[in-house]
């Protein structure tokens, strides 16, 4: 009789009597249980299994208002470890990390019952259930606004920049003011930091701030959102060329997870013999579901596929949890592990001359 090929892996029982002596080790036989633990574990094999390889392009796509939860020393963390080679983000994501690591602070607010008039009367911006002052976040605008015209200034002529050219100036100007947020960290790390939507977000405000005054024909710094495209897919060539694979995250969805995805498609493009090239490995941490057509691009293991942005077979692996949950489990487990990136590729060669 054939081997029932169903009956390889068990379900392993939840006993707390018999729980694993370290939390990283429980984490890691949450794989072997089922629904959102399992799913949540086995973004956390992915990823740390990703870690392992010797040739491999990390990518990792942030969404969501985690940086204003809190969640943006994790990402400055996993900068400094090199879990991450390329960083692809929302632009409230680093803008309101850029707020807290100004000094300025976040206040717990109700969720449930707020009275947001009230809130507006004393000028307190809500997000959800906490909240920022709002004469506070014109500072940060003022900061980045200070940032532009500076730079503007300086120019002799007409300058194009594409967006991770213009976050990795802005976090060598924030480092040198000791403001230590993920594009600073990530400009000494020589991590690119894309922002394929870089205008929504308090950098539109604060372009519109430093620079309204002059005419559009006599403005010196023009930010090329199109550039992005080009450069991401640079960096992918240059690691497959050198025989990296690619692996991908997205803490959420939203741009940076579409926007990653895309990688794989332009390199399909550029071939004439119909070759894919889709991300080996990825991860997907989101509360969003596909049917109501919003988890862009869909599941890491579904819809992309059809795509050639994720490989049939590969490693790949999501969850349905909130991020906060999520993010806090899984660097406390690496952390606790003390786990190490075997051999993150140096990109500096992207950032010669920019």
């Amino acid at each position: 009789m054939a081997v029932n090929p169903y009956k390889k892996f068990r379900r392993e029982s939840f006993e707390p009597n018999r729980l694993p002596k370290t939390f990283w080790q429980d984490f890691a036989s949450w794989a072997d249980s089922s629904f959102q633990a399992r799913g949540l574990a086995e973004v956390y094999r992915v990823w740390r299994d990703m870690m392992q390889e010797k040739k491999i392009l990390i990518f990792l796509g942030y969404s969501g208002s985690l940086s204003s939860a809190g969640f943006w020393p994790g990402i400055v963390w996993l900068i400094k470890n090199r879990f991450i080679d390329v960083l692809v983000s929302t632009g409230a994501n680093i803008s309101e990390d850029v707020f807290e690591a100004m000094g300025k602070k976040y206040y717990k607010v109700d969720p449930w019952f707020p009275d947001d008039a009230d809130l507006l009367e004393h000028k307190m911006d809500r997000f959800y259930d906490h909240a920022a002052d709002e004469y506070d976040y014109r500072d940060l605008e003022a900061l980045l606004a200070d940032f532009i015209r500076e730079w503007n200034a300086e120019l002799t002529e007409r300058t194009v920049v594409s967006t991770v050219e213009f976050l990795h100036r802005l976090g060598v100007w924030l480092g040198k003011k000791d403001i230590w947020s993920i594009t600073a960290v990530a400009a000494k790390a020589k991590v690119p930091v894309f922002c394929p939507a870089l205008v929504d977000s308090g950098y539109g405000e604060a372009y519109i701030r430093a620079l309204h005054s002059i005419p559009r024909a006599e403005r010196k710094l023009i930010i090329e959102q199109f550039w992005d495209a080009e450069q991401i897919f640079e960096i992918a060539e240059w690691g497959r060329k050198r025989g990296y694979r690619k692996g991908a995250g997205y803490i959420g969805g939203g741009v940076p997870k579409d926007f990653t995805q895309l990688v794989s498609v332009s390199q399909a493009l550029m071939e004439d013999n119909e070759k894919v090239f889709p991300f080996d490995y990825s991860f997907q941490i989101t509360t969003d579901s596909p049917q109501w057509g919003g988890l862009s691009g869909c599941g890491v293991m579904t819809e992309p596929i059809s795509w050639g942005k994720q490989g049939n077979g590969g490693r790949n692996a999501q969850a349905f949890v909130d991020a906060t949950i999520a993010l806090r489990l899984i660097l406390r487990a690496f952390k606790e592990e003390g786990l190490n990136r075997r051999a993150p590729p140096d990109l500096g060669w992207f950032f010669n001359g920019k």
